[in-house]
């Protein structure tokens, strides 16, 4: 079937659709219904939308007009004989993908985007900015990807470490491996990193709640990271005052010491780029220090 400038006035049936004739096809639509084939060249006329944890749909594009076969908003067909843990593609057209049936609805969501509606393709750049991930043509589409990018070539302390599952049910051994786990990554204390959605916190303004998904930091990592703080503090006072800091630092007092107008070290804006490309706070800004 061919589709000419024909339909833009009468659509494939020839019958022009009032707005009374539209609202009287109903609200819902799917191919199955509408008598569509797995060939339908009607697919070719619409959108392709892919709602983040909502039901996907067909966008009727602006320049065809509505008629009893092509309605404004077409949903897909749910599948004709479900099973669990099974979850088929059931877009209205070829699939160019090597598998359409997938283990959870998030596989089959992502499906839908990178195969049947690219325009929608979520990507995840590096914030590294000396990465080679950071560009755009170097993006992640899987944010699963981004964050083993993060925890196994940055040293992120994403997730936990590796053991079998001997170690994990064994509360000791495995509080002991996830300790010494957590030394050996780049732990920065005035930041963290959101392991579910990868937004970095800024600790000083948002503490350990993600403002995007109000997901709470572990406590592991919250730990980790107040140590650190207070190891490096001690070493700015030693630096400062030429000697410990002594008793009351352990007891976690406030400190005041004076420092200069503007750091040489960061020209005032608080933070230094590592090695990594990343930000870290930079202690010798910082006229005040305090441990929690």
């Amino acid at each position: 079937m061919n589709l000419d400038s024909q339909h833009l006035e009468t659509g494939l049936s020839g019958i022009p659709l009032t707005s009374a004739v539209e609202s009287g096809l109903g609200n819902r639509h799917t191919p199955k219904a509408l008598g569509w084939t797995n060939d339908t060249p009607f697919a070719k006329l619409y959108e392709f939308r892919v709602p983040k944890g909502k039901e996907p749909y067909l966008e009727l594009l602006p320049n065809w007009t509505v008629t009893f076969e092509t309605p404004r908003r077409v949903y897909l067909d749910n599948p004709e004989n479900p099973q669990k843990n099974k979850f088929p593609c059931q877009y209205p057209g070829p699939c160019g993908s090597r598998s359409n049936v997938f283990g959870r609805p998030a596989d089959l969501e992502r499906h839908y985007k990178n195969v049947h509606g690219p325009d929608q393709r979520e990507t995840f750049s590096c914030d590294y900015r000396k990465c080679a991930r950071s560009k755009d043509e170097n993006a992640f589409t899987r944010k699963d990807h981004y964050r083993d990018h993060l925890r196994d070539y940055h040293k992120e302390d994403i997730g936990s470490a590796k053991m079998d599952k001997k170690a994990k049910n064994n509360k000791e051994e495995y509080a002991k491996l996830q300790q010494d786990w957590l030394k050996e990554r780049n732990t920065r204390p005035g930041s963290w990193r959101c392991g579910r959605c990868l937004v970095k916190v800024d600790v000083r303004i948002h503490g350990w709640d993600c403002p995007e998904c109000k997901t709470s930091c572990e406590e592991d990592r919250v730990k980790a990271r107040q140590l650190l703080a207070m190891e490096r503090g001690k070493e700015e006072k030693e630096e400062t005052y030429g000697e410990p800091v002594g008793m009351a630092l352990e007891q976690n007092e406030y400190y005041s010491y004076p420092g200069s107008t503007v750091c040489s070290r960061c020209n005032g804006s608080e933070w230094i780029e590592d090695i990594y490309g990343g930000w870290q706070p930079c202690a010798h800004a910082h006229t005040q220090v305090y441990y929690l």
